[in-house]
């Protein structure tokens, strides 16, 4: 045998080896792949068959489908309902906003009516306080009133007292009147059976005067600064002097309202008669 008849010898050898080694490895992994696919009866080392679980998978996966569209289906409602519910806030929401507004509006409202009830407050304290001052001011006022009124209270009941009394001594006097206005009409009934006048009896007296000398006449005449107004008449006599010197006594010769003429009565002078020298009647 030749050496290339040897070198094909150990090939097919070879060959025949992995051929078998093959055939072995085919025959150890060959399946029953109908039993595979189609198995309904599961057993020990051949579990259920391709079709009995793609069988069970299309109904797991029917129930997956219908539980989808059961949960799509709720889903959607509560997509639906929380679209309502969100709209229902959001409705909710503007009206919050427009109530908050309108407090806010209002607080603010408040605010400002707070602060001017406050100054109106404030202001009102003010008057209050001027007014208790004023209130005391006028009980003062009215105390010093009433005690006014309680002393012309006891005025009046003085004056009372005393018109009381004057309105008894009027009646008095009216009582002594008549009887003076019948003593003078007796009075006068004698005076007229004798010829005689009321003040026959007095003119000779002077009044209780005084005056001045205001001129010197060549003639023993002198005017003085009172007259008839002050109660002188023709006859009256008066007496002259100067400080503590006496000078002599006049007789009025003449009157008129406010002057009046003397006469010096020679033999009672005692001195020299000047202008400025006093006249009086209360030495008579």
């Amino acid at each position: 045998m030749t050496l290339i008849g040897k070198i094909f010898t150990v090939l097919i050898f070879v060959m025949s080896v992995l051929f078998m080694a093959f055939s072995i490895m085919v025959f150890a992994t060959h399946r029953n792949w109908k039993e595979i696919a189609d198995n309904p009866a599961p057993k020990a080392g051949k579990p259920l068959g391709l079709k009995q679980q793609l069988e069970r998978l299309q109904a797991a996966k029917k129930e997956a489908d219908d539980s989808l569209q059961r949960l799509k289906t709720e889903l959607a409602q509560e997509q639906a309902a929380r679209k309502q519910a969100l709209a229902a806030l959001q409705v909710r929401a503007a009206r919050a906003e427009q109530d908050l507004a309108g407090k806010q509006k209002e607080l603010t409202d408040l605010a400002a009516a707070h602060s001017e009830s406050t100054e109106t407050a404030k202001t009102a304290q003010n008057r209050l306080t001027m007014l208790e001052e004023e209130t005391k001011k006028l009980r003062d006022e009215l105390r010093t009133v009433q005690k006014d009124v309680d002393r012309h209270f006891l005025t009046v009941v003085d004056l009372t007292n005393k018109l009381n009394e004057a309105e008894s001594l009027r009646q008095t006097l009216e009582e002594r009147n008549k009887e003076a206005t019948e003593q003078m009409r007796q009075m006068k009934m004698v005076l007229d059976a004798h010829g005689l006048a009321a003040d026959s009896l007095v003119t000779h007296i002077p009044p209780k005067v005084d005056g001045v000398v205001v001129r010197v006449s060549d003639k023993d005449l002198i005017e003085i600064s009172i007259g008839a107004d002050d109660g002188l008449k023709i006859g009256h006599k008066l007496d002259l002097y100067r400080g503590n010197t006496y000078l002599g006594r006049i007789t009025i010769r003449q009157t008129d309202p406010d002057r009046a003429v003397g006469q010096i009565m020679k033999e009672l002078q005692r001195g020299q008669i000047k202008r400025g020298d006093r006249v009086t009647t209360r030495f008579s």
